[in-house]
């Protein structure tokens, strides 16, 4: 039987699927899963409690994947993403996604960026048509900077759903997410380990994040010293972050899904050490804006 603690964390996340569809992350060294270990980790999360899934159709083949599955795993509601553009060409995309996924409906849907939605106004339209439907319960956009959640706010967009980048080093969004939550939002996060930048050995980094070792080091001492798993803090920080509804994981193993869940247990710490982690904010924007990087050999 789950732990109260678990049942908290659970109803916190949602389960990323990108590693279903595509070979993801700089730590990733297995490539992408087969279908039977897909199925083998969904099955291990809905046992577990999770009840939420975010794709999208840039994900390889992941909305496929899941449309595979949907007979099995009816019990998951899912988040998607689109490119924004013209009316006609949202409704296609959406139209599309939802073949993929063998949906009627989704609980949401979120255009992949900020930019091209806010030059093109007739994506917005198209996706409250698709709200107004029943085809979508939920609808928004996936933000990059802060002033993007800045500019929605201040134009009052009728947004239910936004996604932002968040973790130990990039905290770039920590004053406007509980203004968004405020103001009825839901607030979701990801990359809290940084697609595992934050998990590599300080000792072992690729020579473009090596200025990142001594952080690293003295993030990896202060909680060790807390007697919490890395992975842990990592996961509870962003998850229970003010302002944050849920934060999305991605995992490609079962057993790499129970590690994360075993992070419920270390709450009551991680809320303790949280004044100490939030001084290591990055402020070096080529370290925690993953396009930046350099492409992996």
């Amino acid at each position: 039987m789950a732990t109260p603690e678990l049942q908290a964390l659970t109803q916190r996340l949602a389960l990323g699927t990108a590693q279903f569809g595509l070979a993801y992350g700089i730590n990733n060294h297995g490539g992408q899963p087969t279908a039977a270990a897909v199925a083998e980790v969904l099955a291990a999360a809905q046992a577990a409690g999770l009840t939420l899934l975010d794709t999208a159709a840039a994900y390889g083949n992941s909305e496929v994947r899941l449309g595979e599955l949907a007979g099995q795993y009816s019990i998951f509601s899912i988040i998607t993403k689109i490119p924004a553009g013209p009316a006609a060409q949202v409704t296609q995309h959406l139209a599309a996604s939802l073949a993929r996924l063998r949906r009627q409906r989704l609980y949401g849907v979120l255009f992949h960026a900020f930019g091209p939605l806010q030059a093109e106004p007739g994506a917005w339209s198209a996706l409250r048509a698709a709200r107004a439907a029943g085809q979508v319960g939920h609808i928004g956009v996936s933000l990059y900077h802060p002033h993007e959640a800045e500019w929605l706010l201040a134009e009052g967009w009728d947004i239910d759903l936004v996604q932002v980048p968040y973790s130990v080093f990039d905290q770039r969004f920590a004053a406007v997410l509980p203004r968004l939550a405020a103001q009825g939002v839901e607030v979701h996060v990801r990359s809290a380990f940084l697609q595992g930048l934050l998990l590599r050995d300080p000792t072992d980094l690729p020579d473009f994040f090596r200025p990142l070792a001594p952080k690293l080091t003295q993030l990896r001492a202060l909680i060790a010293a807390a007697g919490v798993p890395l992975p842990a803090a990592l996961l509870l920080f962003a998850a229970y972050a003010p302002g944050v509804a849920r934060a999305v994981i991605g995992v490609d193993s079962v057993e790499n899904l129970r590690e994360n869940l075993t992070a419920a247990a270390y709450a009551h710490a991680v809320e303790a050490l949280r004044p100490a982690l939030t001084g290591l904010a990055e402020t070096t924007d080529t370290f925690i804006l993953p396009y930046a990087w350099p492409p992996r050999p």
